[in-house]
Formats: C-alpha cells, structure tokens, sequence
C-alpha cells in the first residue's frame, strides 16, 4: 500500500512540473524578445563627435584614436564616429583645410549645454550628453560602454540613393517606443569622408603628415519634428557631393538630437553604395 501511494503521489508530481513548463512556455513566447524592442539596453548606436584641428598637437592622438574606434570590430556598427574641425586654431599658424566656422559654433552650443568651462580640443562628445578629452582612450572606451548600455529612445533606418549630378539623396526613417515620444526632435544628416592625408607645414604639427578620417564635410538639418506629429516619421535630405572627393571614401551618418538639452536619442551610418 506504501508503494502504490508513493507511486500515485510521483505521478501527480510529474504532471504538475509538466503543466508548469508548458505555461512558462507559453509565458516566454509571448513576451517580446529584447530585439524587438526599440528602447532595449545597447541598442546603439552611439554618437561620437570629434571636435579637433590640425593646428593642435594635442588632436593627432585623438583623431588617430577615433580611426580605431570607427576600425574596431567589437564596435562594428555600435559607434557613429564624426569628427568636425574647428577654425579657432586657423589664425595661429596653420589653416585646417577642413576646418568650418559652422563646426566651431556648433562645439559651443555644446559647451553651454554640457556646462563646460570653455571650448577646447581634442574634445569628444558622446551621444549629445557628456563631454571628454578625445585623445584618453581608457576614458573615451569607458564612455561608450556607458551609453551602450543606456537605452535608446528611437530606432532610426538611413537608406541611400543614386546620386544625380552630384547630388545624393539620403532618407531617414525613426520609430518611437509608444508613449515616449520626445516633444521636440531634430533630423541631422551628415557627409563624411576617410582616408584624408595632410603634410602640415606650419603650427604646432609642423613637418608632420596628419591622416584624418570620417572629416565631415557637409551637415543637413532634415526635419524637425514634434510630439503632435503622427507616423511615418520620415525625412529626406540632399547631399552635395564634390567631384573630387573619392566615392569610396565617402559615407553617411543620421542622428536624432534634442534641440535644447543637445541629447542625441538615436543615430545611423552607411558608407556611400
């Protein structure tokens, strides 16, 4: 009697643990996968503005730094990196050939948004909402570990054309977790080029020969949009593109930014096809 009591209790038993594992089952199918999540941790990619000049000897370090960053396999399609030249170096000796007052203006507004003391370079901006010197690679890889793990607050798609008389068609395309949407959001579509080699003859880099890659060449402000607006959020923007720039070193970068706190909430990046 013992044993077939035993024997009826490890029966129930086996049934119970069987119908637990179906309904755990059926739990894990119907919640969403973390892939499918817009707003899932280390969504990416990150946004890393480079703001330098080649009249600096500071900067060689930390544009060489942000080639390996771009290189990096671990980071394949995880970092946007972009580096914008400054002209304030221009008037001491040696005059950036890419660098653009645009891009000075454009580190101040995110000095008085970021509460630094003062412009200055090499000085790294990562992802709109901290501010570092871009040639400390341990601080400058710290950093993007952080905002991976961040989540992100948009998706975003960037899909190229065919270039027509030197002008290429970029559009951007984002989607926003339900009921998280920014009140304000801008649409910023850049053109940047690798591979771009320098012999310095004055200033502080005299007789050194500078590469410098993903230089931005052009940035397009694509649309703004606004917590009334409905879906598809889909902008378009036109690229110039100079003849003598090589197409294989040319590639696109999108991002969604705040236009008060400055903070990016999504970016994308392709090479030109």
């Amino acid at each position: 009697m013992v044993r077939t009591r035993v024997s009826s209790l490890a029966v129930v038993a086996a049934v119970v643990a069987v119908t637990l594992l179906a309904v755990a089952a059926q739990l894990a199918a119907a919640r969403p996968s973390p892939s499918s999540a817009p707003s899932a941790p280390g969504s990416g990619p990150v946004l890393l503005e480079l703001f330098t000049s080649q009249g600096c000897s500071s900067c060689p370090p930390a544009d060489e730094l942000l080639s390996r960053l771009a290189a990096d396999p671990e980071l394949g399609g995880r970092v946007v990196p972009l580096a914008f030249h400054v002209d304030y170096w221009n008037r001491l000796g040696w005059r950036d050939p890419f660098s653009d007052a645009r891009w000075s203006e454009r580190q101040r507004r995110y000095a008085r948004a970021l509460d630094a003391d003062n412009v200055y370079t090499p000085m790294l901006v990562v992802d709109g909402r901290r501010h570092l010197v871009g040639s400390r690679e341990r601080e400058v890889r710290a950093a993007v570990r952080a905002a991976l793990a961040a989540p992100r607050a948009a998706v975003l798609e960037l899909s190229l054309g065919e270039a027509i008389d030197g002008r290429f068609p970029a559009t951007v395309e984002a989607r926003f977790p339900e009921r998280s949407r920014p009140r304000r959001v801008e649409v910023w579509v850049a053109l940047w080029q690798d591979g771009l080699v320098t012999p310095v003859r004055r200033g502080e880099n005299a007789e050194r020969t500078l590469r410098n890659d993903r230089v931005v060449r052009r940035l397009v402000r694509a649309a703004a949009w606004s917590a009334e607006d409905r879906p598809p959020f889909r902008a378009r923007a036109i690229l110039e593109l100079d003849p003598a720039w090589p197409r294989d070193e040319l590639g696109v970068a999108a991002f969604l930014a705040d236009p008060v706190s400055s903070e990016v909430l999504a970016a994308a990046d392709r090479s030109l096809p």
